[in-house]
């Protein structure tokens, strides 16, 4: 058990070290630290330009020829279900990796 928990404790730290790196390129290369990922589309977005109609999905899978949900026949068109980003935060997922939550 102790073993288990020296491992934990190195994870942790390196994962620590990882995100201050993380920060510190972002700060580098003028990436503003308030851009957030949304954990649906998988694309990048400010929290100020997050509305109703912001995030464009598809409600069911492309079946080879159409998307289920709208007809659509072409692999990338845009979603039909509207929505705003979501994303989880940093302290979220913090509290996930405490109680071993993926």
């Amino acid at each position: 058990m102790q073993k288990f928990e020296k491992l934990s404790s190195q994870l942790l730290n390196e994962r620590d070290k990882l995100r201050q790196k993380i920060h510190k390129l972002k700060n580098r290369k003028n990436v503003d630290l308030n851009q957030k990922t949304c954990k649906t589309c998988g694309k990048e977005f400010l929290e100020s330009e997050n509305f109703n109609w912001s995030c464009k999905t598809h409600r069911y899978q492309f079946s080879g020829q159409m998307w289920w949900c709208c007809g659509k026949t072409k692999k990338d068109a845009p979603g039909c279900k509207f929505a705003k980003h979501f994303c989880r935060d940093e302290e979220e997922e913090d509290k996930d990796n405490e109680f071993g939550e993926k």
